[in-house]
């Protein structure tokens, strides 16, 4: 689905603020790191039941997890928690899931892929999704460890294991990994030559994101770059951990202005009802606006897989934050 596809824009879903609300009230008790949380309701703002119900199958899920990914592990409580609430909202097993992050990440070893902790967890978890819930075979894995060589021969520097979910979700996509590398490559180059935008970690994520599209470097570039003039016409402050939810945006078959009115509604509500985010409102509300506008018929395609995407990439940088925060206050 293109932004170029406007009369094929489906409907936009119920209001998503009040469910959110209800969902993260819901959830509160199972604890954790506030970021996290919130992630966890955005992905279940789909899920039809009763928040109190759907909190209880997060909490049932998560409990199946933990006797995997104990304090002991690579994957956190609050990573946990997220895992749990994708499971539930895909309607998937927890035994299922643990049985095939171990066969994974035996193929991983296998095929000489590095160990990549937490976020080899979150590859499996993409590769489960972008097959379709089919076992990832030794081909899909050797493809994985192909494309990543591909980003890290771009970017060695920028390219470790924080991409691992974003390679696995590349594993579906058409073309050679070297067909890939180098897209990814004309969207990083296009991105920072014709937006405006700083190099780096955070670039390099939006144009995974933007990657999905199945658009020109050029064309998808110049709309991103209007996303971020709209925005900052708006008054709104657009930094590096902004990139990656202006790239989901993109994706929305919706004239920008639309688009940013409806974030910018989002987010002033957001602050009338002090909610914080380590992120930021800005990230929270364009990912409420995407829900609300993209409608159920939009959660196909494309827009599904780059939505996984955008929430992995939000975990992956609510944990560094936690990381950095937790070092320096030691």
């Amino acid at each position: 689905m293109s932004f170029r596809d406007q009369h094929a824009v489906p409907g936009p879903a119920a209001d998503p603020f009040a469910r959110f609300q209800a969902l993260f009230a819901a959830l509160e008790h199972l604890g954790g790191n506030g970021d996290s949380l919130r992630l966890v309701a955005i992905n279940l703002l789909g899920v039809p039941g009763e928040p109190d119900a759907i909190a209880e199958q997060v909490r049932e899920c998560d409990r199946e997890l933990a006797q995997r990914f104990g304090w002991w592990s690579s994957t956190p409580g609050d990573t946990r928690r997220v895992l749990a609430s994708q499971l539930v909202k895909t309607g998937d097993r927890a035994d299922a899931f643990v049985a095939e992050v171990d066969r994974v990440a035996a193929l991983f070893r296998d095929v000489g892929v590095r160990r990549g902790g937490v976020y080899e967890t979150l590859a499996a978890l993409v590769l489960r999704r972008a097959l379709g819930g089919a076992p990832a075979t030794r081909a899909h894995v050797e493809r994985f460890a192909a494309i990543y060589a591909e980003m890290k021969r771009y970017h060695w520097w920028l390219t470790g294991p924080e991409d691992f979910p974003a390679c696995a979700m590349m594993v579906g996509c058409e073309g050679t990994p070297a067909d890939i590398g180098a897209g990814i490559e004309a969207i990083y180059r296009a991105l920072h030559e014709r937006a405006g935008l700083w190099q780096g970690n955070a670039l390099q994520t939006a144009a995974n994101i933007l990657y999905l599209t199945r658009l020109g470097a050029l064309e998808i570039a110049e709309r991103f770059a209007l996303v971020v003039q709209q925005f900052r016409a708006a008054g709104a402050k657009i930094g590096q951990q902004e990139y990656d939810d202006l790239a989901i945006l993109c994706f929305l078959a919706l004239p920008v202005e639309r688009i940013v009115a409806n974030v910018l509604a989002i987010r002033d509500r957001l602050t009338a009802s002090r909610w914080w985010s380590r992120r930021g409102d800005l990230g929270l509300a364009a990912n409420l606006a995407f829900v609300h506008l993209v409608g159920e018929d939009g959660a196909l395609g494309p827009l599904a897989d780059a939505k996984l995407l955008l929430d992995i990439q939000a975990l992956v940088a609510a944990r560094q934050a936690t990381v950095v925060a937790v070092a320096a206050s030691g």
